[in-house]
């Protein structure tokens, strides 16, 4: 059964549960799974980074770290980030009732 959040509460509420972080690839996965889409699909696994980019801008998760995908998850030669969720992200959450 999906999820009856939004995706973005949906990361949120991976990463509260994550406290070392995820990598973008483990959201993703997770993501699409949870919610139903086939996983191959390049389009939604874009769609899952597109959302984390858009998180980091807002000050909502931050970059922990970084390697280049060896062709495994995104495609070769592509940037992997691992987040966690900053201490405004839990805050937005609690605000908004998501915790």
């Amino acid at each position: 059964m999906a999820p009856t959040i939004h995706m973005k509460g949906y990361i949120l509420l991976q990463l509260n549960d994550a406290p070392n972080g995820l990598w973008d690839y483990e959201i993703a996965n997770k993501v699409l799974k949870d919610y139903d889409v086939d996983m191959n699909t390049v389009f939604w696994k874009g769609e899952v980074r597109a959302t984390l980019t858009d998180m980091f801008s807002g000050a909502l998760i931050e970059e922990l770290d970084d390697k280049l995908d060896d062709g495994e998850h995104f495609g070769p030669e592509r940037v992997l980030c691992k987040f966690g969720l900053t201490s405004f992200g839990r805050e937005r959450m609690q605000e908004t009732g998501i915790l």
